[in-house]
């Protein structure tokens, strides 16, 4: 993805179940740093082919922008009683 680009990343979510009734944050990090309180953004669901995508519009005038590196995205998906926190594999920002 260029930095330049104002575009929504889309985060595969592998779930047993539909999950999107459940709300998801998603917080896009440096790779190596983990989300902090502040670092979270509401996300929207996406599906495509059948896969459920926590979605986020990233970019200049998006939820994050972001500079040259390497990132990961955290997920985090509200479902009573659970709680769970998922990374993304490591992606590029040119």
């Amino acid at each position: 993805m260029d930095r330049s680009s104002l575009e929504e990343l889309l985060t595969p979510i592998n779930s047993a179940s539909d999950p999107t009734s459940y709300s998801v944050r998603v917080a896009v990090l440096l790779d190596g740093e983990r989300p902090e309180a502040s670092d979270w953004h509401v996300a929207e669901w996406r599906t495509v082919d059948g896969v459920h995508h926590a979605a986020l519009l990233v970019g200049p005038g998006g939820a994050v922008e972001l500079g040259p590196g390497a990132y990961r995205v955290w997920a985090e998906i509200t479902a009573p009683p659970e709680k769970p926190v998922v990374a993304s594999p490591r992606f590029s920002i040119d």
